[in-house]
């Protein structure tokens, strides 16, 4: 018996209660559920009143024989004198409190039954303040939900809310419930228990910060079981490729969530010879991503998709198009697509620089399809499809197949495997803390841009890459101090062979990798993990703040930011600057002139101008005050990204005096390396001087404390993006 209230007279409404009920009785039909018919397993959305509510009810306890589940989601109330009641969609707070369902009623009913197994599960709060993105406050949930004989578990705990964010398609808790039912929980019994499934329920809600559920039975409540568990001990474990294969999986959820409602990137609307549907569609939202980093208008990207090639016929038509760019905008601003800020969900992409996300999944894409089509006519499709011509990704599908990863060796078994015992015990110390394997490992781990809970082809690799660089070196000065036809020698000679084969292991599985999995691969300098950490932390701050743009009043050419990119904006004044201006934008150009006193100085400018002064005489100065913290990490995002976009600007008074900026055109500016370099360094130094003693981010952290703290009490860079 499944209830949910999804839309209410006088509460907010809940659309994820639709989808709760719509996957839950889909699991119960299926065969991890028992195969129910569809009239063993009911339904009720939107209950009207107590009837509408209790009646279904009232006919499932009569008929249920073996188990009884009652199911719940929707607002809750608790009443002055404790008791709950759930909300229904003509209930109201205040005096008409008839107007809900008592839960003792509810109660009453499951009692009644006969069935041997009585299971209740509440996805509702008790507290009528149910605000935009709760279903309101709990209190004492389990405590008053006690059925004698049964088992009950119900969304949260005493004074949390049950969280159902408004762009998700199931609540919190239910969200969980299905992903685990659906999916298996490792390690746990086969049929799933309830004690079972909700301690991974609690677990995975904890590791989310999310409100952590509650649970109480009598007798074998704990045991009873209402569902098969999916999950099954793998038969043997899984290669680097399928380690990998399973990263791009979840990028491409990951890019695909803000959009996923999107009608023009309906798997009917992509032509299906080209791959991989959720492939296909992570490739175009980065690529959209891509153009709008670089200043382009939504008619410019809605004609770039409509002559990609990629949609079937009839391409989406504009109305289609512009709501997806719309929907991919939005999410860049909010968290750089990625499901966490900073990092794409702990995949290692960074919102600063979409175009590395767009070329890895490019290769990606080139190298499967290069599988079953020649060479040129991926080369052909590269360009005509996804409009690349970038050396590294036409090399993708040029370089070893993937058989390295599949064959990679492991290094551990193949110690175990060793004849002589002594030659595994050697490497194995010299892969450990002996051998200094276990300070670099430690090292590599703490250093690396990204989280290390996704990429697993990543840390493998690149875990024994440093281990066996360092036993490496260990082994090769034990083998200098061991005397020639010492006992020891023999040992310690073929554990040198077995480090140098599974080197060549590593170097060959790196080279079928694509260029930006190598550089999250590589190891960083003590300065490059700073810069990393600290344009994590700058880049949450940018990403949580509202994207509003202010027109700029006080310079004639402003830098500030968009989501978490760097943004100039140049105000032209008079009818001969904006000729000028249109004249500039079609030959295109910027002389770009950095100057500071030294390497530590308080100041930098950058100058701009039109190269030799052309006939719009362009020039214009940006000074950064690298005292001010924002400023430093707005240099240094500048630097590593090496681009910048250029909003030009004309100012005009309307007919009531106010005050009107118009978008004149834009101009994506490259700095080049050599300028990005000495912006980095001087960003870099000043941030060492405002932040002293601070290193990287520890690890497992994704920002750097102090830079966070300092953030958080200063004034963020204005939105420099003049809306399209």
């Amino acid at each position: 018996m499944l209830i949910g209230a999804a839309e209410y007279q006088h509460f907010p409404p809940l659309p994820a209660v639709r989808n709760n009920l719509t996957e839950l009785a889909k699991l119960f039909r299926s065969p991890l559920g028992g195969d129910l018919p569809d009239r063993h397993c009911t339904a009720v959305l939107n209950p009207t009143d107590i009837h509408s509510a209790l009646d279904p009810v009232h006919r499932a306890a009569s008929e249920a024989s073996n188990t009884l589940v009652v199911y719940f989601a929707g607002h809750g109330m608790r009443l002055s004198d404790g008791s709950l009641r759930l909300a229904v969609r003509n209930s109201e707070r205040g005096r008409k409190q008839y107007a809900s369902v008592a839960f003792d009623d509810l109660r009453a009913e499951v009692l009644d039954s006969t069935a041997a197994n009585k299971v209740v599960i509440l996805d509702c709060c008790y507290s009528g303040a149910a605000l935009e993105g709760f279903m309101g406050s709990t209190d004492e949930v389990a405590d008053e939900t006690s059925i004698e004989g049964t088992y009950v578990m119900t969304a949260s705990a005493a004074t949390q809310a049950a969280m159902a964010p408004p762009d998700a398609p199931l609540t919190a808790f239910t969200g969980e419930l299905v992903k685990a039912i659906s999916g298996g929980i490792a390690d746990m019994p086969d049929p799933l228990d309830m004690n079972s499934l909700y301690k991974h329920l609690r677990g995975q809600l904890n590791s989310q910060g999310m409100p952590l559920p509650q649970q109480r039975a009598s007798g074998l409540g704990h045991a009873i079981a209402l569902f098969r568990n999916k999950w099954r001990p793998p038969t043997e474990k899984p290669t680097l490729l399928d380690k990998r294969d399973e990263w791009f999986r979840e990028i491409h959820q990951g890019l695909f969530r803000h959009v996923r409602d999107a009608s023009g990137l309906a798997q009917d609307q992509l032509r299906p010879e080209f791959g991989d549907p959720a492939l296909i569609r992570s490739l175009l939202v980065a690529r959209i991503a891509v153009q709008l980093a670089q200043g382009k208008s939504t008619k410019t990207i809605s004609g770039m998709l409509s002559s990609s090639g990629v949609f079937a016929t009839p391409c989406p038509n504009t109305d289609e198009l512009s709501e997806l760019i719309a929907e991919v905008q939005f999410g860049y601003e909010t968290d750089g697509l990625a499901n966490s800020v900073p990092l794409l969900g702990g995949l290692g992409l960074f919102p600063w620089t979409p175009e590395s996300t767009y070329m890895l999944l490019s290769e990606y894409w080139a190298a499967y399809r290069s599988r079953t089509m020649p060479r040129p006519r991926v080369e052909r499709e590269l360009s005509e499809l996804w409009d690349t011509a970038d050396t590294r990704v036409l090399s993708a599908h040029s370089s070893l197949p993937p058989l390295p990863l599949v064959a990679y060796p492991d290094l551990w078994e193949k110690l175990k495997a060793e004849p002589d015992p002594r030659v595994g015990t050697v490497t194995a110390m010299m892969l450990g803390e002996r051998g200094g394997g276990d300070r670099a490992w430690e090292h590599w781990m703490s250093t690396r841009p990204w989280s290390t809970l996704k990429a697993g082809h990543l840390v493998h690799l690149g875990g024994d890459l440093v281990r066996c660089k360092a036993a490496q070196r260990t082994l090769a000065q034990y083998l200098d101090l061991a005397p020639a036809g010492h006992n020891s020698r023999a040992a310690l000679v073929r554990a040198a062979e077995i480090i140098e084969e599974q080197l060549k292991d590593i170097a060959l599985a790196i080279e079928s990798i694509s260029a930006i999995e190598y550089d999250l691969l590589r190891e960083r300098t003590a300065d490059e993990h700073f810069q990393d950490g600290c344009l994590a932390t700058f880049s949450k701050h940018l990403l949580k703040r509202s994207q509003v743009f202010t027109p700029f009043e006080e310079y004639k050419m402003n830098h500030g930011t968009w989501a978490a990119i760097p943004w100039w904006s140049l105000v032209v004044r008079g009818e001969q600057e904006q000729r000028a201006v249109e004249g500039f934008l079609i030959r295109g150009g910027l002389q770009l002139g950095v100057t500071a006193e030294s390497p530590d100085a308080d100041e930098l400018v950058i100058s701009c101008e039109e190269p030799e002064l052309g006939p719009s005489w362009m020039s214009a100065r940006l000074i950064f005050d690298l005292r001010d913290v924002v400023h430093a990490c707005e240099l240094l995002l500048l630097g590593r990204r090496q681009s910048v976009v250029v909003d030009f600007l004309t100012e005009y008074t309307d007919g009531l005096d106010d005050r009107q900026v118009h978008l004149a055109g834009s101009l994506d500016l490259s700095l080049g390396p050599e300028i990005g370099e000495t912006l980095t360094d001087v960003a870099t130094r000043a941030l060492r001087r405002l932040l002293p003693g601070s290193s990287g981010p520890p690890l497992y952290h994704k920002g750097v404390p102090a830079l966070d703290r300092l953030l958080s009490s200063s004034r963020l860079p204005k939105i420099a993006r003049c809306p399209r």
